[in-house]
């Protein structure tokens, strides 16, 4: 979808909400606001997971929520739940069978919503089993960051249409999804840093203990480090936390590399 298809599709929807009694602007600072209110003052607790529990407390229709992304084969794994049974059944069946809104919304990268899967027949299997689970509609929606699918936002309701608010839940949706994106690529960029230099502190050390017993420099250590790490076909963080616990470094003859400290 081109961006100013995207632009028409949220005027659209804003459009609809806006004048209500209760309006557009103040359904999203009801929400922003429950980040903290609805929530708890618990800074440990992840921001997406008060996204999450915030679409469920203030969001019209909604029951269960989800933030779901894929795994290396294609299907899905929840990141965060709130209402777990329900959101797991739907999506270990979307699994299964390979097809659902969830799946679809994933792969196009698009909001897709079902208002009524009792009569709804794209997704026969998975239907049959979300009525089952006592769910009768559906909005998931894609979470973007810079053009780039983080995942899927999940709202579930056991009301046809959301009890008749499926226009403002739909366009709610889409802000939820941009906070909870947002979130989720932040939370990834943490961890990646801190992977990083968690990778580089452990480097440093095993370097640290070659030019100890060795006597050499730190570049001549890291080539060594690297050599044993290509020779053994082993991670190069691995091989260093290996090395720093037992003090044995594969595949290095030297006795003084071999020996515990």
């Amino acid at each position: 979808m081109s961006t100013d298809e995207r632009r028409e599709d949220w005027v659209d929807s804003t459009d609809h909400v806006v004048g209500k009694s209760s309006s557009f602007a103040e359904l999203v600072a009801e929400l922003a606001l429950s980040y903290a209110d609805e929530c708890g003052p618990d800074p440990r607790l992840p921001l997406v997971e008060q996204i999450v529990a915030g679409a469920v407390a203030l969001l019209p229709g909604v029951a269960a929520a989800a933030v779901e992304t894929s795994d290396r084969d294609g299907g899905l794994t929840a990141a965060v739940m709130l209402g777990d049974d329900v959101v797991r059944r739907l999506r270990d069946a979307q699994n299964r069978h390979r097809e659902g809104p969830l799946l679809d919304a994933l792969h196009d990268s698009k909001q897709v919503s079902v208002m009524d899967l009792s009569i709804d027949h794209r997704w026969p299997l998975f239907a049959a089993e979300a009525r089952e689970a006592g769910v009768m509609a559906m909005i998931c929606t894609s979470m973007e960051v810079s053009g780039r699918s983080l995942g899927v936002l999940t709202l579930l309701s056991s009301d046809v249409g959301f009890g008749d608010h499926a226009k403002d839940t739909e366009a709610l949706a889409r802000v939820v999804a941009a906070h909870a994106g947002l979130a989720l690529a932040g939370a990834r960029r943490v961890g990646d840093l801190s992977t990083a230099l968690s990778s580089r502190d452990v480097i440093g050390q095993a370097k640290g203990i070659l030019m100890e017993r060795l006597g050499i420099t730190p570049d001549a250590a890291f080539a060594v480090l690297v050599h044993a790490s290509n020779r053994t076909n082993t991670k190069l963080r691995t091989l260093c936390e290996t090395f720093c616990t037992t003090g044995v470094l594969v595949d290095v003859s030297d006795a003084r590399c071999r020996r515990t400290p």
